[in-house]
Parts: structure tokens; C-alpha cells; sequence
């Protein structure tokens, strides 16, 4: 289990993503019984955390000047919202069991 720290705030890592032009650094999380899409903040990108409803909606409305880098952009959050929802259900499958 890997635990990250965040003014004081602990969280478990469940996956650290791959920035696809390295630029962040990007995390699945589990906070509170609850799968949470994390960016950490850095001199150019703000501090984000989305669950996946908030997740679907950020995908709608991204915006990019350059047509390349948002598709690129938008294949990587994709799959990590595939990835968001695979674990939620992963999560529910081991509390029945």
C-alpha cells in the first residue's frame, strides 16, 4: 500500500499515472471510500482533484489551442476515467465479498 502526504492529509495511492508530456504529476487516489483523480500542484498546472463525475464533465468541456496535444491529452483522460471506474468497481466487488 503507498501512502502520500499533502499538508497533513494522508492518501492512499492506488496508481501514480504517466504525464504524457511530463509535466505533472498525476495520481489515482482513494480518499474516503471514494476513487479520486489527483494532480499535484507545480509552478505551472493548479492542484485538481476530480472524482469520476466531475472526471466526465472536465473530458466535455477541456478546451486546447493546439489539436494535437488535445487529443493526446483527451485519449490519456479517458483512460484513466476507464481506470477510475474499474477500480470503484474493483472497490464494491471486495465489500460484498
Amino acid at each position: 500500500m503507498n501512502i502520500i502526504s499533502n499538508n497533513r492529509q494522508y492518501y492512499h495511492i492506488i496508481e501514480e499515472l504517466k504525464c504524457s508530456f511530463n509535466e505533472k504529476q498525476e495520481y489515482i487516489i482513494l480518499k474516503d471510500d471514494e476513487i479520486i483523480y489527483w494532480q499535484k500542484l507545480n509552478n505551472y498546472y493548479p492542484e485538481m482533484k476530480l472524482n469520476i463525475e466531475m472526471m466526465k464533465e472536465y473530458i466535455e468541456l477541456i478546451q486546447y489551442k493546439n489539436e494535437e496535444r488535445k487529443q493526446i491529452i483527451l485519449h490519456s483522460l479517458k483512460d484513466t476515467l476507464n481506470k477510475m471506474i474499474a477500480y470503484k468497481r474493483e472497490i464494491k466487488i471486495n465489500k460484498i465479498l
